[in-house]
C-alpha cells in the first residue's frame, strides 16, 4: 500500500498575472497527488498531499511550471522572453503554425527564434496572445485557392505582417509573380518561401 504523506515548497512571486498564471496551469497539470495553495503578495506556498513516491514527480513539475511561467512574463538581461511552445498551446488553448508565427515576430521587429521546444523573442506575453489570436482568426480565412501548406504560410505572414486582408495579400503575391495557377485554378508557389517573403515584404528595423 502506498504511504500518504505531505510536503509544502515556497515560491517567489512577482506579480498577479504570475500567480494567477502559475496556479491555473499547476490545477490543470498536476493530477498525480491534491495541491493547495496559498498566496500572499511576494510568494505562494503549495502543499502537495499523497502517495509518497508521487510527491518528488510533482514537485519537479511544478518547478518547472514556475520557471516557465517566469520566462514567458519577465524578459532576460537580453530583453528576449521565453516561451515553451508546448505550454503556450496549452495556455492559449490554440494550436499554431510556429514558422509563420517566427517570421511575423521578425518582421515585426521582435527578433524571433526556435531553440528546441522553446522560441525567443522580445514581444511580451500580452501582445503574442493578441498576434496568436490574429494569427488563428486569419487562418480561418484562407481560401480553397491557397493549394499547399507553404503558400498558406506565405500568405498568412505576408498578411498580418502588412496588417492587410488575406485577399491583398493573395494579390500582393500575384502582383510580385510568386505564385501561379494550376490545372484546377489553385495557387502555388513559384519560388522557395523566404525569396517570396522577401519580395513581398520589407523587415522593418
Amino acid at each position: 500500500m502506498a504511504r500518504w504523506t505531505s510536503k509544502e515548497m515556497v515560491l517567489k512571486i512577482n506579480s498577479t498575472n504570475e500567480v494567477i498564471m502559475f496556479l491555473e496551469a499547476l490545477q490543470k497539470q498536476i493530477k498525480i497527488v491534491n495541491i493547495f495553495a496559498d498566496y500572499y503578495p511576494g510568494s505562494v506556498t503549495i502543499r502537495f498531499e499523497g502517495a509518497k513516491e508521487k510527491l518528488k514527480d510533482a514537485i519537479e513539475i511544478t518547478k518547472r511550471i514556475h520557471q516557465i511561467v517566469k520566462g514567458m512574463l519577465y524578459p532576460d538581461d537580453e530583453e528576449f522572453y521565453n516561451y515553451d511552445i508546448e505550454f503556450l498551446s496549452k495556455v492559449t488553448g490554440k494550436t499554431f503554425p510556429i514558422k509563420p508565427l517566427l517570421q511575423i515576430l521578425d518582421y515585426k521587429g521582435y527578433d524571433g527564434h526556435r531553440k528546441e521546444g522553446v522560441f525567443y523573442s522580445k514581444i511580451n506575453y500580452n501582445s503574442l496572445l493578441g498576434l496568436i489570436t490574429l494569427l488563428d482568426k486569419t487562418m480561418t480565412e484562407i481560401p480553397y485557392e491557397v493549394a499547399t501548406s507553404s503558400l498558406r504560410d506565405v500568405i498568412l505572414v505576408i498578411a498580418i505582417a502588412k496588417n492587410t486582408t488575406i485577399d491583398k495579400a493573395i494579390a500582393s503575391a500575384k502582383k510580385a509573380k510568386i505564385v501561379e495557377e494550376d490545372e484546377l485554378n489553385r495557387l502555388k508557389l513559384v519560388v522557395e518561401p523566404t525569396q517570396a517573403l522577401e519580395k513581398c515584404i520589407k523587415i522593418t528595423k
